[in-house]
């Protein structure tokens, strides 16, 4: 009765652990392939989730050196900000043009533009006509589904130019 009870313990040990594995696939499901256009139109539903997109390199920060923008690679009207993190080093103009694969986790912070325009007024006062190229970009992402009040981009976590 004792063997009978111990292979009764084990069958159900294993139906418990095989009972495990959709979790372990769901996990997998986790890495998000999404182009440009999806991270920046619709940025709250994968906040801080792990993505992997492609596009064009459109920029790097000739000042800091430790972002870059990609694009969409298709349609140029649409790029994401990509902080380079460990990876700043890698990283040089001469790859503007190429095309990457990368992976990441995507952030997103809130801006207050009605503080920033208050702002740019009074620069506007002081001779600065910044304002109405920030009114022109805010005019053009908002044709273009892009809210711009939410400043969306990517802490990368691995690359490949291709």
């Amino acid at each position: 009765m004792e063997r009978k009870g111990l292979f009764i313990l084990v069958a159900f040990i294993l139906m418990l652990s095989c009972g495990e594995q959709p979790k372990e696939e769901e996990a997998v499901k986790e890495k998000l392939e999404l182009s440009v256009i999806e991270m920046v139109t619709n940025p709250m539903e994968y906040e801080n989730k792990n993505v992997t997109f492609e596009g064009v390199i459109g920029h790097i920060c000739r000042h800091s050196g430790d972002k870059m923008r990609v694009l969409q690679k298709d349609d140029s009207d649409y790029s994401i900000l990509v902080m380079l993190k460990d990876f700043t080093d890698k990283f040089d103009t001469r790859f503007e043009g190429e095309y990457i694969s990368a992976q990441g986790t995507l952030k997103t912070e809130m801006r207050d533009l009605g503080q920033q325009n208050e702002d740019e007024e009074h620069d506007h006062q002081e001779g600065d006509h910044s304002c109405e190229t920030t009114k022109e970009a805010i005019k053009r992402m908002n044709e273009l589904g892009i809210n711009p009040e939410i400043r969306t981009f990517i802490e990368l976590q691995s690359f490949e130019i291709k």
